[in-house]
């Protein structure tokens, strides 16, 4: 049963799976059943669309208009004053138009050697592990970046392995695709990226796991 099944079973019983008619409480739950998921390496393959579950609270910020770097839970909840039903409710309006969302177009393009070299010397981005530094990106192949309907752009890495999507919306391609800090575009991990090829095809189906990396 994916996260998308369980929401609607909830949204038919609330008070079965929830205890209560409550935000807060959709929330811890829905978090831990993304735990038990991730614990259990269960990963989505295929089809990009319906977006993963991870995206709402991006897209709750768009829709409601915040500026808070706030999860999906928090951003409902105070556009509903602190009231926890009505917050309730208010997700599955927003949760309806989420799972709607759709490609309008994408660009991709595929990594250089010198791209690659950029990634792996990690002077300019990288994450920390147990064992010193690791490039953000290990065995990168080419890069992706989907417009969407919302509208906004995300940025998706395909490595040898699999399909690593940024978690954040970007405001337009350049700045998806770009050296652009916050939320760090393309060319901040690969730098400068001059050939992208665009495709006007709304599905892109990947045969590989879709991880969300950040």
């Amino acid at each position: 049963m994916s996260i998308f099944n369980i929401i609607e079973h909830i949204r038919k019983r609330p008070g079965m799976y929830l205890g209560s008619s409550s935000i807060t409480a959709l929330s811890h739950f829905l978090h831990g059943y993304q735990a038990a998921e991730s614990d259990y390496g269960l990963y989505r393959r295929g089809e990009l669309i319906p977006l993963q579950f991870e995206y709402m609270s991006e897209f709750t910020k768009i829709k409601l208009n915040s500026k808070d770097n706030l999860g999906w839970c928090s951003h409902i909840l105070k556009f509903c004053n602190g009231d926890e039903v009505k917050a309730l409710n208010q997700f599955f309006e927003l949760y309806d138009e989420f799972i709607q969302v759709r490609i309008k177009k994408y660009w991709k393009a595929v990594l250089t050697e010198k791209n690659i070299q950029w990634n792996n010397s990690m002077e300019h981005a990288y994450t920390m592990s147990e064992n010193g530094k690791k490039p953000i990106y290990e065995n990168p192949i080419a890069v992706y970046v989907i417009e969407l309907t919302i509208p906004a752009y995300v940025l998706a890495i395909e490595t040898s392995n699999d399909m690593k999507l940024e978690t954040q919306f970007f405001a337009s391609f350049e700045q998806a695709k770009g050296s652009h800090a916050i939320p760090p575009g393309a060319e901040v991990y690969f730098g400068k990226i001059d050939l992208w090829e665009e495709f006007s095809d709304g599905k892109i189906k990947f045969d590989k796991n879709k991880i969300i990396s950040h």
